[in-house]
């Protein structure tokens, strides 16, 4: 069985490749995530972090739903997963090392969130959409997600995909300064991201420091206001999950 995530260095920088072929997010995925981080900050040689997927399709379609709406799946359950994901992009945006986001496929839903978490986004124009389907699917935003997204993403042109679901492609994000460039495929991405990531090779204590400073804003709401909207709507998720079935 494949790894749902694996983990390469090249040279200083960890490539950490997302291997399903929709790369869903659902608690072992979380789990191999955060093992691989803990991985990392003990190898010393390892100056940047690249998040990318071995799918020639997809990068990240978000929230696993077939196993969040299974019967064995009670709202306990949901809810810890939520606190999890929760507690993995708080992770993330506090992470001592710079964390960018090669998006050579489509990503979508809390798959968006986890590339504005990351501290770069680079995306390829030959494949790859990238949306907020959520005003669809009627699955709301935890708070903290709102200003994690908008230190990626412009508030007004985040409003728009919020509010319209819309698809949007790689020079839609580059022109409103959501990634930092674009690549022609995903060769081109590969060697274009590893070259920018090679470059960072500061003391992580700086990168810790700057990036907890920088995000202390949505670290605070992660902390005093999701745990009480998850719990409650872990509930209600559950059941219009379920009654779907």
């Amino acid at each position: 069985m494949t790894d749902l995530i694996t983990l390469n260095r090249e040279g200083s920088v960890a490539v950490l490749t997302m291997n399903s072929a929709e790369n869903r997010h659902n608690p072992d995925f979380v789990e191999a995530f955060n093992r691989h981080l803990d991985t990392i900050e003990d190898d010393t040689r390892i100056g940047a972090v690249v998040l990318t997927s071995a799918s020639d399709k997809n990068w990240s379609l978000g929230i696993d739903l077939q196993w969040m709406s299974a019967p064995d799946t009670d709202a306990a359950a949901n809810a810890q997963f939520m606190n999890d994901v929760t507690g993995l992009f708080k992770r993330l945006i506090n992470y001592p090392l710079p964390i960018i986001a090669a998006l050579n496929g489509h990503t979508f839903g809390n798959g968006s969130v986890l590339a504005c978490a990351c501290d770069f986004r680079f995306m390829k124009s030959d494949k790859g959409f990238f949306c907020f389907p959520e005003v669809d699917v009627l699955v709301p935003f935890f708070p903290s997600m709102l200003p994690l997204i908008q230190k990626a993403i412009p508030l007004q042109y985040f409003n728009r995909l919020a509010m319209t679901g819309e698809r949007v492609g790689a020079q839609q994000l580059l022109d409103n300064n959501v990634i930092e460039a674009v690549f022609k495929d995903s060769e081109e991405l590969h060697q274009g991201v590893m070259a920018f990531a090679a470059q960072f090779n500061k003391n992580r204590w700086i990168y810790g420091q700057n990036k907890s400073e920088m995000n202390k804003g949505i670290t605070r709401v992660m902390e005093q206001e999701d745990p009480a909207f998850i719990a409650k709507m872990s509930v209600m998720l559950t059941q219009m999950m379920q009654k779907k079935e």
